[in-house]
């Protein structure tokens, strides 16, 4: 995706969830994530047919009977409506990248930090409660943990903040071991 779709998706993604300047709130709270999970229930039954919905030489008004026809019973709230938008000047092909801004946004607004624990093996409940509150008290904010499996990690587990990897990882252990030995 070119710079220009991804700026034109953030402008996009700002106007639907409309959270800008507004004070937190347990109401806006719900209605942001009402917004959210309708726009998500909108891609996912939309995905199969995103070739006619974005096709150049579709008009736009069998376009939006298209998706007016897969959406059925989701059709209406502001997410048909957006999709709808969207259809209508040609731009339904940045849903997806729309939807992750959309994300972004609303986990800025709640104060969650997304994080992503990677190991061998799935890890238990307690563990992950456990990652969780040590990375909620390091970073002052709410962590929305995922985990995830990864053939490469052995033994341990990585754990992805932003940019930031915090390795504790047997592979990752021997390496520090091996650079305080040879210095």
């Amino acid at each position: 995706m070119d710079v220009n779709a991804r700026i034109l998706a953030k402008r996009y993604a700002r106007a639907y969830m409309a959270l800008d300047g507004k004070p937190f709130g347990a109401a806006l709270e719900a209605q942001a994530k009402g917004k959210l999970e309708g726009l998500a229930k909108v891609l996912e039954t939309a995905r199969p047919h995103m070739r006619a919905l974005t096709h150049p030489c579709v008009n736009s008004g069998v376009r939006l009977e298209v998706l007016a026809k897969v959406l059925g019973p989701l059709n209406s709230g502001p997410a048909a409506a957006f999709a709808a938008l969207l259809v209508q000047q040609g731009r339904f092909g940045l849903l997806e990248e729309i939807m992750k801004d959309c994300s972004r946004l609303y986990d800025a607004f709640c104060g969650v930090v997304r994080a992503e624990v990677c190991s061998r093996f799935p890890l238990s409940e307690g563990e992950v409660k456990r990652i969780s509150a040590i990375l909620a008290a390091s970073t002052g904010a709410k962590i929305g943990l995922r985990q995830e499996l990864a053939e490469r990690v052995l033994g341990g587990f990585e754990i992805k903040i932003g940019d930031t990897l915090i390795d504790a990882t047997a592979r990752g252990k021997l390496r520090a071991l091996r650079a305080g030995l040879l210095n």
